[in-house]
């Protein structure tokens, strides 16, 4: 563990001094280009550290909790530097848990996942040069289920799953795998604790912020309330005039949610979440660059064993990178039109490219048992510590 320490500390402190030296003042220098959300973190966890509410008294179009864990590095001085620091501990405490909980089931596996996850160029980029909450948001979707994989922790499963929905949507992908493989009995407590935690969680919201609370749980199911963001294909395509309804993919990825779980039910948890999580990738209509960090999360780790997954993996993150680029300068800041239809194409191919790749990694997975569904096998059948091959 001391030598993924060792080598997160250092390329990640490395990246924050290029962009603070020099990246930081060649690029976020209008705030019209500003390719972070720094400032959007800042009024919230403002709003909270003045003792007023969000939704009511800012415009907070996330789950509530994210932006109590962005308090830390407003408090202390709002800097980038604050914030790439903040960041990238979440980055290496994810790396560290990776290793940490796997480790009992296959030590060589574990140590090659949490490697090749930290050294994912998205991964790095999302830290540092983004500066973006979605490195809070990895380590609190990939948490529950290496407490669940490396210590048979139901019970936590259900805790911070439930907090994690309220840091970003995302680990609402994590429960209805969990659910279906329990009995009657045990679907009843989990889902209690579940309820119980969520409705701590939302009720001041509710109470004295109801319409503007659930704006972001109608945009998130139901595609209203804003402008197509994001490098998702869908996204591209709808930018060179050629729209599919949002609504329609939404209820699209439902349907290809509900026949997986259906499909799968006997699967492991892992195996259930990661088929959701690529559904989603493919189908749904706003997916944000940083967003493909949880998918590596997830996916490392099961593809350890496959040295043509690990590639992919990889290409995914260095076409999206592309994509990227592409679609701030040419349709989210529009700062420029040069050569508009040839770098745009460059983006839609790369889409194309991302889409195919995790299309055959569904069809892969879904063939295949990796050395975390034998864990998974053991702790659920047999309530067993064997090691993984």
């Amino acid at each position: 563990m001391k030598k993924i320490i060792f080598a997160g500390v250092v390329t990640l402190s490395l990246l924050i001094s290029l962009d603070i030296t020099v990246i930081d003042k060649n690029v976020n220098n209008n705030p019209l280009t500003d390719h972070t959300d720094n400032q959007l973190y800042i009024e919230r966890a403002r709003t909270i550290l003045n003792g007023k509410l969000l939704y009511r008294d800012v415009v907070t179009k996330t789950p509530p909790l994210i932006n109590y864990l962005l308090i830390p590095p407003v408090y202390f001085g709002a800097s980038p530097l604050a914030f790439e620091i903040y960041f990238s501990f979440f980055i290496m405490l994810t790396v560290v848990s990776i290793y940490y909980f796997l480790s009992p089931i296959n030590k060589k596996l574990a140590y090659r996942s949490s490697f090749l996850f930290l050294f994912i160029p998205t991964v790095l980029a999302t830290s540092t040069f983004c500066r973006q909450d979605e490195s809070i948001t990895v380590f609190f979707f990939i948490f529950p289920i290496l407490l669940l994989y490396g210590m048979d922790k139901k019970i936590l499963y259900s805790i911070f799953s439930s907090i994690g929905i309220w840091i970003k949507m995302h680990p609402l992908f994590l429960i209805p795998p969990f659910l279906i493989k329990q009995s009657k009995k045990e679907i009843l407590k989990h889902a209690s604790i579940i309820i119980a935690i969520s409705l701590a969680i939302i009720t001041p919201f509710l109470i004295f912020a109801f319409d503007e609370f659930t704006w972001f749980i109608k945009f998130y199911f139901f595609g209203k309330g804003e402008e197509l963001q994001g490098i998702s294909l869908w996204r591209i395509i709808n930018a060179i005039g050629f729209s599919i309804p949002s609504i329609f993919l939404i209820i699209l990825f439902f349907v290809f949610l509900i026949v997986t779980y259906i499909k799968f039910h006997e699967s492991s948890v892992w195996k259930i979440v990661l088929l959701s999580l690529i559904g989603y990738f493919i189908l749904y209509p706003k997916i944000h660059y940083e967003y493909y960090i949880i998918l590596f999360a997830v996916a490392l780790p099961y593809l350890a064993e496959n040295k043509r997954g690990v590639t992919m993996i990889y290409t995914i993150s260095i076409l999206t990178s592309i994509t990227l680029l592409i679609e701030q300068r040419y349709l989210d800041w529009k700062t420029t039109d040069y050569a508009y239809w040839f770098f745009v194409s460059i983006a839609l191919a790369c889409m194309i490219v991302v889409n195919a790749i995790l299309i055959y990694l569904l069809f892969y997975i879904s063939k295949r048992d990796s050395w975390l569904d034998k864990r998974q096998f053991n702790i659920s059948k047999n309530n067993t510590n064997l090691q993984g091959p």
